[in-house]
């Protein structure tokens, strides 16, 4: 019974330290993101901006050029009039809204 419960916190301790060492996403610098988007043909990043607030008054938070499971994306944070923040998953190479909320 004992080793089964060693056992047991062994594995819990592999599985957390597993999930903890594997970013789901890494972002990029400001230097890092220009480069970035001149050398991998990206969308501007003012573009994207004009793209999230699609002719709303909506105040930009933040705006940061990330890498999730491999793909490029920009992460957006905008406030809305209402007071509620709105993110955005926007694609860096297409320029398409992958998600928001």
């Amino acid at each position: 019974m004992r080793i089964l419960c060693v056992l047991s916190a062994l594995f819990l301790t592999a599985v957390s330290q597993t999930a903890v060492a594997q970013p789901a996403h890494q972002c990029f610098s400001p230097e890092d993101t220009r480069q970035r988007i001149e050398d991998d043909s990206l969308v501007p990043l003012a573009d994207v901006i004009k793209i999230a607030r699609s002719g709303r008054s909506d105040e930009l938070i933040s705006a940061r050029l990330c890498e999730t499971n491999g793909n490029l994306v920009y992460m957006i944070a905008m406030l809305e009039r209402s007071g509620r923040v709105m993110r955005m998953i926007v694609d860096a190479r297409s320029g398409q809204i992958v998600t928001h909320r």
